[in-house]
C-alpha cells in the first residue's frame, strides 16, 4: 500500500474526512489536500510525526510498504488486545452487542 491508500485506510476507519483529519491533527488543510491533487507520494518528516501521533502509528507505517491484510491484521491484534484486558461480564456484553450490531446488519441487507 502506498502512503494515500493507508491515508485513506486509516481516515475512514476513523470516519474523518481531509477536513476533520486537518483539524484533529494540526497538519493543514492545504497540505492534506494537495495530497490527493498532486498524487504525492509522502508527506516531510514533520508531517509524518503529526500522522503517527494522531493515528497512534509509529512513522515507519507511513513510509514502509504494506498489504491492507497487515493493517487489518494489526487491527485484530489491537482489538484482540483490549477484549483480553476486559473483565469475564465486559466480555459477554461485548459479545452479545456485537451479536446484536450482526443481526441488525443482516435485517438491512
Amino acid at each position: 500500500m502506498n502512503f494515500l491508500e493507508k491515508l485513506n485506510f486509516m481516515m475512514g476507519k476513523s470516519g474523518l474526512t481531509k477536513y476533520s483529519l486537518s483539524k484533529a491533527s494540526g497538519i493543514p488543510y492545504t497540505t492534506v489536500d494537495g495530497w490527493y491533487k498532486k498524487k504525492c507520494e509522502g508527506p516531510k518528516l514533520n508531517t509524518l510525526r503529526k500522522l503517527a501521533k494522531y493515528f497512534e502509528t509509529s512513522i515507519d507505517f507511513w513510509v514502509d510498504d504494506g498489504s491492507a491484510e497487515e493493517l487489518l491484521d494489526d487491527e485484530i491484534h489491537h482489538l484482540a488486545e483490549q477484549y483480553h484486558q476486559l473483565s469475564e461480564e465486559n466480555r459477554a456484553i461485548l459479545r452479545k452487542t456485537a451479536e446484536t450490531l450482526l443481526e441488525g446488519q443482516a435485517a438491512c441487507r
